[in-house]
């Protein structure tokens, strides 16, 4: 993959989601909706390892979506939370 194909990759990846490009209805990416993307859009083939290390080159590192409860009441949520960005500009 050139350089150049790196940057738009990472301008995809940072500006629209995976279904604003037409991958689906998720709102997020991942190795495997990269995979086809890049296939389509540069007709590059490489593994999801191989896809992991480039985004890790670029500067991406992995996350895992947070799991909120259901019945979860949201203004205690919103109040730990600014709390804990208080707590941790603080330290």
């Amino acid at each position: 993959m050139s350089p150049d194909q790196e940057v738009e990759v990472k301008r995809m990846i940072e500006h629209s989601t995976s279904a604003e490009e037409g991958y689906g209805y998720e709102s997020s990416w991942d190795t495997c909706i990269l995979k086809h993307a890049l296939e389509e859009n540069y007709s590059i083939s490489m593994t999801q390892v191989g896809i992991g290390k480039m985004l890790k080159r670029l500067g991406f590192s992995r996350t895992l979506p947070a799991y909120i409860l259901k019945r979860a009441d949201r203004k205690k949520q919103e109040a730990f939370q600014k709390e804990l960005v208080m707590i941790l500009d603080n330290s």
